[in-house]
């Protein structure tokens, strides 16, 4: 399950704020717990010696039993108070004059030796202080359970955590804040772009992001603008192809209707021929028209088989082999070893194309020569087409790959526009470079495509 970005974000920025706390919490600890005895001998000294210097100046005078109430100024917290103990003891006779509630009869220290002492109280340990006055006449004694030492620790370091968890929660809540309205900015694109259209293309809006996020919109809008482009010329190749097909398909049934109309069996058998014809070139078109929006739809893979030019180039010249007859056309083939990577039906298309054009262009009686091979020093694969016919002139040898371009034919051919420029798609998907040279002896039309060599597998 994918986390969004402002999880993500929220957690790489508390995991180490969390961890850091934890990590002060256990030292705080540490050092509260290694410090506490000095906080608490210097709680004990300062109520002990209050104490004292409270005492009377009759005391000693005074009989045996508890009877005083000594008030203690805030030296510190009530809570350390609640759990503090103390007793007063005339020291010649060994009695106590001032016992806090709750404290034992017995002395804290049972040997009355002055200063800070661990003893064992009722079966409980204690940690306690004594103080005699300068004539040695009584003694104060101070004292607090251990149990209740660790207590007391115990309240602060709940104070500490629970503190702790929440400046964490509002820490958080701030951050969190903080990163939604920095993404305010990407769930406002977001929701313009569940807005749209499903054909609208044009550019994100890019006003206002952050600089991080830049170039990510950037390169969407590059996308859009490809998607665009492309969409773009699809509805130019359907709008040009219904009206390549309108054309013929009108011409079909005009010859249908002049033949079912004849007055004699030759009119009607010269209008069946110019049928067939028509059916011929129609049929040719569909067939481009198809190979068309099959190269375009073909996905380039990087793991293209290796192919062997020389097979291809020879199934297609020997498909060609009577058209070129009929025309009265020399076909020469030469194919020496060559092997490209690549999509066998693509380049079948690219050499049929190719052929097609110069038997068709090339003129009755015309030389056509198809050649492929290897350059071992170049390492390239190449293929070349070559005729001596008419030509295309120097100034539409650039356009001749475009689509539905027809150049000035000198033989009357007419074409559809569309088999070079799927020559040129098929050679650019395959990374080959297509280069227009004159054709043989100096004359007619001539294609060299240069592909990437592959040795044979």
């Amino acid at each position: 399950m994918s986390h969004s970005l402002k999880s993500k974000l929220l957690l790489a920025v508390m995991t180490p704020l969390v961890v850091g706390w934890g990590c002060w919490l256990g030292s705080q600890h540490f050092q509260m717990t290694r410090q506490q005895q000095g906080h608490e001998d210097g709680f004990l000294r300062e109520v002990g010696e209050q104490i004292l210097l409270s005492m009377p100046a009759n005391i000693d005078a005074l009989d045996a039993g508890p009877r005083l109430q000594l008030p203690l100024r805030a030296t510190s917290t009530k809570r350390k108070l609640e759990v503090l103990r103390y007793q007063v003891w005339i020291l010649d006779r060994q009695v106590p004059i001032v016992l806090s509630a709750g404290t034992p009869t017995q002395p804290l220290q049972p040997d009355f030796k002055p200063g800070f002492a661990l003893t064992e109280v009722g079966g409980e340990p204690w940690r306690v202080y004594a103080v005699s006055d300068a004539r040695g006449r009584i003694q104060v004694q101070t004292g607090m359970s251990l149990s209740a030492m660790r207590t007391e620790l115990g309240y602060w370091v709940k104070v500490s955590v629970w503190s702790g968890v929440g400046i964490l929660l509002v820490l958080g809540a701030c951050v969190g804040l903080a990163i939604h309205w920095s993404l305010r900015p990407m769930n406002r694109l977001r929701r313009g772009m569940a807005e749209r259209a499903p054909h609208d293309l044009a550019p994100l809006p890019v006003a206002g992001l952050p600089r991080e996020i830049r170039p990510l919109v950037d390169s969407f809008n590059v996308l859009l603008e490809r998607l665009s482009d492309a969409m773009r010329g699809e509805r130019q190749f359907l709008a040009d192809a219904a009206h390549e097909l309108r054309t013929p398909l009108a011409a079909l049934l005009t010859q249908t209707q002049v033949a079912m109309r004849a007055g004699s069996q030759a009119d009607a058998q010269a209008a069946l021929t110019q049928l067939a014809h028509g059916i011929q070139r129609t049929s040719r078109l569909a067939q481009q028209l198809l190979d068309s929006a099959r190269v375009d739809a073909s996905p380039l893979r990087e793991d293209r088989p290796v192919v062997a030019l020389p097979d291809v180039v020879t199934m297609v010249a020997r498909e060609f082999e009577s058209m070129a007859s009929r025309r009265q056309q020399t076909l020469a083939l030469h194919a020496e070893p060559a092997s490209v990577r690549g999509d066998l039906d693509d380049l079948g298309i690219l050499v049929r194309n190719l052929l097609d054009n110069a038997v068709r262009y090339s003129g009755d009686g015309a030389r056509i020569e198809i050649a492929c091979g290897a350059d071992d020093e170049g390492g390239t694969a190449w293929l070349r087409v070559r005729d001596n016919g008419p030509g295309v002139p120097a100034d539409e040898r650039e356009r001749i790959f475009e689509r539905f371009f027809r150049g000035s034919q000198g033989n009357g051919e007419r074409g559809s526009g569309i088999g070079l420029s799927l020559v040129d798609r098929i050679a650019r998907a395959h990374d080959a470079r297509i280069t227009v040279e004159d054709g043989i002896a100096g004359r007619g039309f001539g294609c060299r495509v240069e592909f990437r060599a592959t040795p044979d597998a």
